[in-house]
């Protein structure tokens, strides 16, 4: 573990196996992102760069440091190289590039954690160690990637471990700002790297331009035998081609004749489905014939209908001079005075008839009280018990004095009793609240239980088409989920005219026969649902006018206000007694 400061320019002398070429490996790896192809490592040992294969240095053997055939200083290593630059000037940021590595003895090739780039500063060998005890050791690579993001942040680190040419485009971006740093551009650098850290000046400008500019070529024997096999299989291909060729010349003579027959064919199709149309078109012309028949004798129909309708038109104006000729004589004999005498008689007999029965009614209401004889109520019961036996049978014609006594007397102590008896009608209501309480949330929750969410406010009979018709894969809308009251005023009133519509259920137009189809088989089921026809809402698209009840409604869903419209449109909105009274519409 070391750290190696260089400054201006810098040269490496040393003995021989002294770590001279080390140090240009380790920068040539850092700078080529570890990519086999382009690495040229201790170039020295490998006929001076002449040959990638030359030298048997591999990356795993500087990790495990190997020393020669089978010895090693360690069978598996981690392994960090970093490079730093910092610009003296402070006109760019600090930039450090490096890798992070395992190598094993058993692996022929090294293993890549990172290829890393972090921009605002130079990291140096104790970011990439850990102490233990007295020893120092390479850290785990999350520990030491979570020191580089504390220091720099996380948008300032970049790990491109799976791309080498990614990692040379990053630090070419941030160390060479005005340089393009395309894949081409990246591939361009990491040659000329090696190559500057290979080259070999004891070289010819022939062998130069060979090894440094131009792509090795080499003729291979093999790709040549190739090349005249494929020749000679071209000649081959070429033979077939020139026989397949005069088979369909004569192949061509043969289709000639067939088309010559097939247009013979057709032609006598032609003429055949010709004088088809010629039948089909007399017989249209008899039917037309036949139809400017038919049409004359409708008109002459319609003229007959119309004297008719002449004669109709006097026997009406006879009928109204008849009525005027009784209301007059009428008027000259007093009948109609006499009729609005009986008429005034009779609606007085009806009212006190009416009296009577709801006097009656009144009464026999009474009788429930009969069971409050334990309650203090002992003197109270024999009254009420004479009062009712006396009612038995009782007629508007025929009312017997002791009804009338009873009646007296019953009312006469109805103020004594009227406290006591509406201290325990209170009691009563009071439990009664309490049960119906109870009862309500009981039906409640089975509801809910049965509907199988929480739209227990619509019935059971919608709740069940909406869910037949989910599960034939349509997408159900009850009326009362897509629209809402814009007025919060006229929420009562919208309520109470909606009625059963709150619950109008609604399907895509593409599902409505389906879903039609569905509602009419189980009619029984959905006896108080109601399906609503999308196809008779075209005519009602119009915006609702200012002062109608469709007006006080929201919605996203057009079918909805259409639906609405059709139902409501003429229906005014009154807020006061006279425009509730007045003519023209419904308010």
């Amino acid at each position: 573990m070391a750290d190696i400061d260089v400054t201006g320019h810098v040269g490496v002398l040393g003995e021989n196996r002294s770590g001279k070429s080390t140090i240009l490996d380790m920068a040539q790896v850092v700078l080529t992102g570890g990519s086999r192809r382009f690495l040229r490592l201790n170039a020295v040992a490998g006929d001076s760069g002449k040959s990638r294969s030359g030298s048997k240095r591999s990356v795993v053997d500087y990790c495990l440091g190997t020393l020669g055939e089978d010895q090693r200083r360690r069978d598996e290593a981690r392994t960090y190289v970093a490079l730093g630059f910092e610009d003296k000037e402070g006109d760019r940021p600090p930039v450090t590039i490096g890798m992070a590595l395992e190598a094993r003895k058993s692996d022929s090739r090294e293993t890549v954690l990172a290829l890393f780039v972090a921009v605002g500063t130079v990291l140096s060998s104790k970011d990439f160690i850990e102490q233990r005890g007295k020893s120092q050791f390479p850290a785990p690579w999350e520990d030491v990637r979570a020191r580089i993001v504390a220091a720099v942040g996380e948008g300032n680190f970049v790990n491109h471990r799976d791309r080498a040419s990614d990692y040379v485009r990053e630090y070419m971006r941030h160390l060479l700002p005005h340089s393009p740093y395309g894949e081409q551009n990246a591939s361009a650098l990491q040659k000329s790297i090696v190559n500057a850290m290979t080259l070999d000046h004891n070289q010819t400008a022939t062998q130069f331009v060979r090894n440094y500019i131009l792509e090795d070529s080499p003729i291979g024997i093999k790709e040549l035998r190739e090349s005249i096999q494929t020749y000679r299989n071209i000649s081959e291909t070429i033979r077939k081609m020139r026989l397949r060729l005069e088979a369909l010349r004569a192949l061509r003579v043969v289709l000639g004749t067939l088309e010559e027959t097939l247009e013979t064919k057709f032609r006598e199709e032609w003429i055949a489905k010709r004088g088809t149309w010629l039948a089909a078109r007399a017989t249209n012309l008899d039917f037309k014939t036949k139809r400017r028949t038919e049409m004359a004798r409708r008109d002459a129909a319609a003229k007959e209908l119309d004297f008719i309708d002449d004669d109709v038109k006097a026997i009406d104006n006879e009928i109204e001079r008849l009525t005027a000729a009784i209301a007059e004589h009428d008027a000259k004999t007093g009948r109609k005075s006499l009729q609005q005498t009986a008429d005034v008689a009779g609606q007085a007999a009806h009212r006190a008839s009416v009296d009577f029965k709801a006097r009656m009614e009144n009464i026999r209401r009474l009788e429930p009280l009969r069971a409050m004889c334990a309650d203090g109520f002992e003197d109270f019961v024999p009254a009420l018990e004479r009062l009712l036996t006396a009612t038995a049978g009782a007629e508007i014609g025929h009312v017997s004095d002791e009804l009338s006594a009873a009646e007296k007397s019953f009312a006469a102590s109805g103020t004594k009793w009227l406290p006591k008896i509406d201290e325990a009608r209170q009691t009563i209501i009071a439990e009664l609240s309490g049960l119906r309480g109870r009862r309500d949330e009981v039906l409640e929750r089975i509801r809910q239980h049965a509907a199988g969410g929480a739209r227990a406010y619509l019935g059971d009979d919608t709740e069940l088409l909406c869910r037949r018709l989910r599960q034939s894969g349509m997408a159900p809308r009850v009326l009362c989920d897509i629209i809402e009251v814009a007025e919060p005023e006229w929420v009562g009133a919208a309520e109470a005219l909606l009625g059963r519509d709150r619950e109008a259920v609604f399907v895509d137009r593409a599902d409505i026969s389906a879903a039609t189809s569905i509602f009419k088989e189980g009619r029984r089921e959905f006896r108080h649902a109601s399906l609503v026809s999308l196809n008779k809402l075209e005519q009602f698209r119009a915006k609702p006018e200012r002062g109608t009840f469709p007006s006080i409604f929201r919605s996203q869903d057009p079918d909805a206000m259409a639906f609405i419209m059709r139902r409501y449109g003429t229906v005014r909105l009154a807020d006061t007694l006279d425009q509730f009274n007045r003519p023209a519409g419904l308010s």
